[in-house]
């Protein structure tokens, strides 16, 4: 196993010390090798969705996509939110530091059988929660992509698609717990040292139908607008199909809305799709001002998605994202109006 050794290193002070270090070493290399490395990875994912006989495009949500704009450009920063939930890590192992970490055993004995991590791990008395590897998974950078299908074609995507990345050496965190790990220590490493990692991030893949993701779409004005004038948070639910050891429906839904405002970035939608994606950040920059946009953003977050955007330049990147939504309005008013203009 790369990097990581767990083998000769199983005291939980040991895991989580490695652990900690390779997740900041990463979150701390902001550098532009970083950027392309991310974008790599971004692109292989499109290029193998696109590959998918039943694709209608592609899109990413969170991490790296609330940093970078839609051609993947941008600086990238250091989010200390990240950092201190990595230290949070530490804290954890502290009263049990000596102790040996039971999971690594327990998933090379049992993995082939566990239907997935929650199913088993959740209820297990045997750590603590806050370090069963799922936990401890979740401080590791990873790639939400989602990949859009034609309606009634899930199963078929999902078995191309799962095909592929495992072609490719893609893989969810859940699929490998171990040696996604061992990955991120070297893929961490590489990047301080100055050098392009030759593997891929872990990553979270998920499948949705096309009309489904257009409803969502479409609802977001209304949904915003309601939500105003009712006094409470938006919310709605988007609860994909998506590949952990398996392809499954996860038990709870994601709030669309946040991925909406924050991070969604489209690539190779169809020419349908993207003018239903249009046509609805236009009505919402038209009908709410940048900053009740934020107001909707933090109010649809999760808590530690909460305290990232506490970050002054995630605020900063956000008011540019949703600025060039307006330059949007701004272009479709002036092409109207050029093209109603009489001829002489």
């Amino acid at each position: 196993m790369r990097g990581f050794y767990i083998d000769k290193e199983r005291t939980i002070k040991k895991v989580v010390e490695k652990v900690e270090r390779a997740s900041t070493t990463f979150e701390k290399a902001n550098t532009e090798l970083k950027r392309k490395y991310l974008k790599w990875n971004i692109e292989v994912f499109n290029i193998i969705a696109a590959s998918v006989s039943v694709s209608r495009g592609s899109f990413g949500t969170g991490y790296p996509f609330y940093v970078l704009d839609k051609d993947l450009n941008g600086d990238i920063p250091i989010i200390s939110e990240q950092i201190r939930y990595n230290r949070q890590l530490l804290r954890d192992g502290e009263i049990v530091q000596k102790s040996i970490w039971q999971c690594e055993s327990c998933l090379k004995r049992n993995y082939e059988i566990m239907p997935d991590l929650k199913i088993i791990c959740k209820p297990c008395p045997n750590m603590i929660d806050s370090l069963k590897p799922r936990k401890i998974i979740n401080r590791l950078p990873d790639l939400d992509m989602w990949l859009v299908c034609e309606d009634g074609k899930v199963e078929e995507a999902q078995t191309e698609l799962g095909a592929l990345l495992e072609k490719y050496n893609m893989r969810t965190s859940d699929v490998a717990p171990l040696q996604s790990l061992s990955d991120v220590v070297e893929i961490a490493t590489n990047l301080k040292d100055g050098t392009f990692p030759k593997i891929f991030l872990p990553i979270d893949a998920h499948i949705m139908e096309q009309s489904k993701l257009e409803e969502l779409i479409s609802q977001v004005p209304d949904e915003l607008r309601l939500t105003k004038l009712e006094g409470r948070k938006p919310y709605l639910p988007i609860r994909p199909k998506s590949l952990r050891k398996k392809w499954q429906y996860d038990d709870e839904a994601y709030n669309f809305i946040y991925d909406y405002l924050s991070a969604f970035t489209a690539f190779n939608f169809t020419q349908e799709m993207e003018d239903t994606l249009q046509k609805s950040r236009i009505r919402v920059v038209q009908e709410h001002t940048p900053e009740e946009l934020f107001e909707f953003l933090m109010q649809s977050a999760t808590p530690a998605n909460f305290r990232r955007f506490q970050e002054h330049k995630l605020e900063e990147i956000f008011y540019n994202r949703v600025t060039s939504w307006s330059d949007l309005a701004k272009k479709q008013k002036e092409d109207l109006e050029e093209e109603l203009m009489p001829e002489f």
